[in-house]
């Protein structure tokens, strides 16, 4: 279960992010306060990182095992990683232009 997370739900999280980020623009621009939107793109980069530590974690463990059952699991918590890295950096390049830009630039 530890590498299913990083795996399926990092990807499923950093869309949601780009989603709620999106549908948050308007708000943002009437307000003119940043403060949500960042602490949006926090909570989820900080979901994403839990779950890519603990499939790099199982990672890790199972990195010395010989038989052919542990080696598929210890192939997906690579996998599972690799994808989950993948998620957590889409999710920081998606917060980049929250630092960088005013909610009603476009």
């Amino acid at each position: 279960m530890r590498t299913w997370l990083a795996l399926l739900v990092a990807p499923v999280l950093a869309l949601a992010d780009q989603s709620i980020a999106f549908s948050m623009a308007t708000w943002m621009c009437n307000r003119q306060h940043m403060l949500p939107m960042h602490a949006l793109h926090a909570s989820f980069a900080a979901a994403i990182l839990v779950a890519t530590a603990t499939a790099w974690s199982h990672w890790r463990r199972s990195a010395a095992a010989a038989d052919p059952s542990t080696e598929r699991r210890h192939f997906i918590a690579g996998v599972a990683t690799a994808s989950g890295a993948l998620s957590a950096l889409a999710v920081v390049a998606m917060w980049i232009p929250t630092w960088l830009l005013s909610p009603c630039f476009a």
